[in-house]
């Protein structure tokens, strides 16, 4: 996050997302992008349970392993050497650094991929140097019919391990897209790991003004959903609460985020306030809909904060697992409404 002044709950580790697949086009006005200053939404996605004139269909899924997040989270902060193919290995100890940047864009390419999202990296100049964004697609079935949602999180730190700040939203990109690679989504979804957010959101800058504006321009503003974007969602002392920054101009994207939650009887609490202060605020330079996920620590009451003590151990895994969880739920009511 920069520096600028289970059981969605299922028993043990399974969880069944009972979210709907949208047969009709009467939601379609759930997709609209907002104007500034109002969030308001004209229908709600829908979730399995709910019946009304845009039916219903159930598809099921595995809950997020602990095991994969404190796996991720080890290569992520140096813990243990990460994989990158060809059976080379990284120790990405920080990702402030070019190698430290550049080792961490691979591992989240090669993690997409794992995942079922077809992965690139774009490499770009700037003013702080050479950036590495990283993409993962999972395709819609509706293909050019259809809309574009965008998860992001940004992958540089503060020249520390940064564990919270933001291996936590790396770590929830991977596991949403294996989680929505093995259910059957209308709608296309980008997941993207930024680079250089940590100088000025350098790295959103550039993806949001040329991929994003590019695909406003050739397929319209309505076929644009929104992007959720995760800056810090792994520490809790005792409340699992979180946030979401909308400044009303979150579109369907916090509606979905509420409904996500009740439906699954999820144990985070949602609060929603105006926060800026990430990669998101790109998505509304454009006016279209996007809001920021963030934990109760709220960026600046984390207690090590752009510090060294980022570190793995920091982390509630619980609470990271029910955010992620909470996360995929969403994604799946917007990929399908």
């Amino acid at each position: 996050m920069t520096g600028r002044p289970r059981d969605i709950r299922a028993t043990g580790t399974m969880i069944f997302l009972l979210l709907i697949v949208s047969l009709a086009t009467a939601c379609g006005s759930t997709n609209e992008a907002p104007s500034q200053g109002s969030g308001e939404v004209s229908s709600e996605p829908t979730v399995a349970g709910q019946q009304n004139d845009t039916g219903v269909a159930i598809s099921g899924g595995e809950s997020v392993e602990e095991s994969e997040i404190r796996d991720h989270l080890s290569h992520l902060t140096g813990v243990s050497p990460a994989p990158l193919g060809d059976a080379e290995t990284a120790e990405i100890s920080e990702r402030g650094s070019l190698e430290g940047r550049r080792a961490a864009a691979e591992y989240m390419e090669e993690s997409f991929e794992a995942a079922g999202a077809r992965a690139r990296i774009i490499e770009f100049d700037s003013e702080a140097g050479r950036g590495f964004n990283v993409e993962g697609t999972i395709q819609g079935t509706k293909g050019a019919d259809g809309k574009h949602l965008w998860l992001t999180a940004h992958m540089d730190s503060a020249d520390n391990a940064g564990a919270n700040d933001n291996a936590s939203g790396l770590i929830s990109l991977i596991e949403v897209a294996e989680a929505l690679s093995e259910a059957r989504i209308e709608n296309t979804v980008h997941f993207v790991a930024y680079d250089l957010e940590e100088e000025g959101l350098i790295g959103s800058s550039r993806y949001v003004e040329s991929t994003v504006k590019d695909i406003r321009d050739q397929e319209g503003r309505d076929a644009i959903i929104g992007n959720i974007n995760s800056d810090m969602i792994g520490y809790e002392e005792d409340t699992f609460d979180a946030v979401i920054g909308t400044c009303n101009q979150a579109g369907p994207l916090d509606d979905a985020f509420r409904q996500a939650a009740r439906e699954t009887d999820s144990p985070v609490k949602l609060t929603e306030k105006c926060l800026g202060r990430s990669d998101h605020e790109h998505f509304w330079d454009l006016n279209l809909p996007a809001l920021v996920l963030t934990d109760g620590s709220v960026y600046d009451n984390y207690p090590y904060y752009h510090a060294p003590s980022d570190t793995a151990e920091k982390l509630n895994i619980q609470y990271l697992q029910d955010m992620i969880q909470l996360t995929t739920a969403t994604t799946l009511l917007l990929a399908n409404s």
